[in-house]
């Protein structure tokens, strides 16, 4: 799962931050000068191990590979770099040879992956086209073609999510939305709200922040302005594919599958055999933690959050993918096509078929 307790969120969030303010602040105030010989070995020791290790008990643990400490070191290994002032580091040249070392051996690892992903792009790609008329969203297709071809990963999982990201935001222009046919049936969900708009508005509020604080920064740190910028740049990138993966990629039924994409960042399908009704949505407005952990929002933001029109309950757990491999297991969907009765009426008639074929 995603997410973690609120226990563990809040112990690890104090400790985090007791561990680098405690640092900085020991660099920085005149009570404490001059520094101590060692304390420069001291803030290596807290970022390199100790906060490594907090985020393995934390995060890591039980939830994903161990693999995935090394980055966390290499990272707070930098992090400690804007800590530190620079002179203190001249006594400690071995630390950042040996996490070198080891970065290099780990982006190794990760690219002999990326380069089997490039070899068989091609024949993915190609069986992608074939498959269109079957499945005809982008993002479920090279799901698809994936898992066919390579074995599961974290890594596979990224690249999937930055691959459908960059073809929403620069390559998908000229692409229209599918059309029913005799295979499937197509329902919009964002014809009716003002999502479009929403997203604009935050583009424009990006890029408006991103030149403010890009100056501002860039007197204090150029290279911390240099990687916000950067980061900002790829939000930008990541809410134009959102925008162009949810005009593009309408609620797609078959006769035995219902296909949710919803934008780059959510996608499920259900058989509808593991379908237990569909029905116009009675509940509150807001829901509690304990029934928004196990439902999916699939209801599109908008300047005025209203209830969803639908609601799907499933006779068992369904994995929701997220971006970057991460999920969420739910046994209801709260959405709001743009003709919700006719959604319910299409539904009810494939349940009903299903059914019957059972």
């Amino acid at each position: 799962m995603l997410s973690i307790s609120k226990t563990k969120r809040f112990w690890f969030l104090f400790l985090l931050t007791a561990i680098a303010g405690s640092n900085a602040l020991a660099y920085r105030l005149d009570a404490l000068q001059p520094i101590p010989k060692n304390m420069v070995l001291g803030t290596l020791f807290d970022f390199i191990l100790v906060i490594p290790l907090l985020t393995y008990l934390f995060i890591i643990r039980k939830k994903y590979s161990l693999k995935y400490v090394l980055p966390v070191i290499i990272i707070s290994f930098y992090t400690a770099n804007l800590i530190v002032p620079g002179g203190l580091y001249s006594s400690y040249l071995f630390v950042p040879i040996i996490l070198f070392i080891a970065e290099g051996v780990f982006i190794s690892l990760e690219l002999h992956v990326v380069y089997k992903l490039l070899t068989k792009l091609p024949t993915m790609l190609k069986q992608s086209k074939l498959s269109q008329q079957s499945i005809p969203i982008f993002q479920l297709r090279l799901s698809s073609g994936l898992a066919n071809h390579l074995k599961p990963s974290r890594t596979l999982d990224m690249f999937s999510t930055e691959l459908s990201i960059w073809y929403y935001s620069l390559f998908s222009w000229k692409a229209e939305p599918p059309i029913a046919s005799t295979k499937y049936r197509t329902f919009t969900f964002h014809k009716k709200t003002s999502f479009i708009a929403v997203y604009i508005m935050l583009i424009h509020a990006l890029i408006f922040e991103s030149i403010g604080f890009h100056w501002l920064l860039h007197n204090w740190n150029p290279t911390v302005s240099i990687i916000l910028l950067i980061l900002n740049l790829y939000g930008l990138i990541i809410f134009v594919a959102e925008i162009q993966a949810v005009r593009l990629c309408p609620i797609v039924m078959t006769e035995k599958m219902l296909h949710m994409q919803i934008g780059v960042m959510k996608q499920l399908s259900i058989p509808l055999s593991q379908i237990k009704s569909v029905h116009v949505y009675q509940g509150p407005e807001k829901l509690s933690k304990a029934e928004a952990d196990i439902t999916l929002d699939a209801v599109l933001p908008d300047f005025i959050k209203e209830k969803p029109a639908i609601e799907i309950e499933c006779y068992t757990p369904q994995e929701v993918k997220l971006m970057y491999g991460f999920t969420k297991k739910v046994t209801k969907i709260h959405l709001s096509p743009d003709e919700p009765h006719l959604f319910l009426e299409v539904c009810q008639e494939l349940l009903s078929k299903d059914g019957e074929r059972e």
